[in-house]
């Protein structure tokens, strides 16, 4: 419990000032002071009494006397010691995050530094990739211009190729044709065949007719029918050399335009080669 005493001194006190000139050495000498109106007795269970002058103009030479309690006293300092060394902590702090404030400063100044070297000498590259992106331009322009020839080249070459494959596949129905011809021929001579059996077999059979007309019949009938089969075997023996001459003249063609298109793949690879050495070239100069 805390008791509070308010003291009012009248002004024609004769006693009031050497009052006030002993009380600072009572507060000196004495522990607690004993308010007016109260004994010693009263304030001998742990309380602590401090006076409080007052001089403003509504509370003129008037005295507050607190009173506070063992207890109170050292919350009150526990209090106060908490809050000295959370100040302590405080500045510390302040002070330690300024220090490193400062480190902080001076890295990133290190920093910029490193990094201001790095852009000029990234400048420098930059410079270099552009006399050699310049000259790359050039070689691959000479180069765009050597593959649209090429390109030109192989699109004639291809419609060549196309022109020799139309000719074969021609070729391939003229002589489909005439197999089919020949063997319409030869289903016709196997019935000639046929009839030529049948007429030994009536000339056979009819011997009692006049046997020199029917010989003389049997001899132009076979006659007709060699002569008929000569014709037959020469026609049949002429598409097929016909035939032949033909196969050979585009087997040659095949041939010539095989070695062309050799002759563009070996153009192709060297400009590849070239190409590949232009990328390794370009590799080695960005390096």
């Amino acid at each position: 419990n805390v008791c509070r005493l308010r003291l009012t001194v009248p002004p024609d006190e004769g006693s009031q000032p050497e009052q006030g000139a002993k009380e600072p050495e009572r507060k000196k000498n004495e522990l607690y002071h004993v308010p007016n109106g109260m004994s010693p007795g009263k304030l001998s269970h742990g309380m602590v009494y401090g006076v409080v002058h007052r001089t403003d103009n509504n509370h003129k030479r008037e005295m507050v006397v607190y009173g506070w309690s063992a207890d109170q006293l050292k919350e009150e300092m526990n209090y106060i010691k908490e809050v000295r060394a959370t100040l302590e902590k405080v500045r510390k702090k302040m002070y330690g995050e300024y220090d490193e404030m400062k480190r902080k400063i001076q890295q990133l100044t290190n920093e910029l530094k490193v990094t201001n070297a790095h852009q000029e000498s990234l400048e420098n590259h930059v410079r270099v990739q552009a006399a050699a992106l310049d000259s790359f331009s050039e070689m691959n322009s000479s180069l765009t211009s050597a593959s649209i020839d090429l390109q030109k080249t192989l699109v004639d070459v291809t419609l060549e190729n196309t022109d020799i494959r139309e000719q074969i596949r021609n070729l391939k129905h003229t002589h489909e044709q005439s197999m089919e011809k020949l063997r319409e021929k030869q289903k016709q001579l196997e019935t000639a065949q046929i009839e030529n059996q049948l007429l030994k077999l009536k000339v056979e059979s009819s011997q009692e007719a006049n046997a020199e007309v029917m010989r003389e019949m049997t001899r132009k009938l076979y006659s007709q029918y060699e002569e008929k089969m000569r014709e037959e075997e020469q026609k049949h023996k002429a598409e097929k050399e016909i035939l032949l001459e033909e196969t050979n003249r585009l087997l040659k063609a095949i041939e010539e335009a095989n070695k062309k298109m050799q002759i563009t793949e070996t153009s192709i690879q060297e400009k590849d080669q070239r190409i590949g050495e232009l990328d390794r070239l370009i590799a080695r100069m960005e390096e």
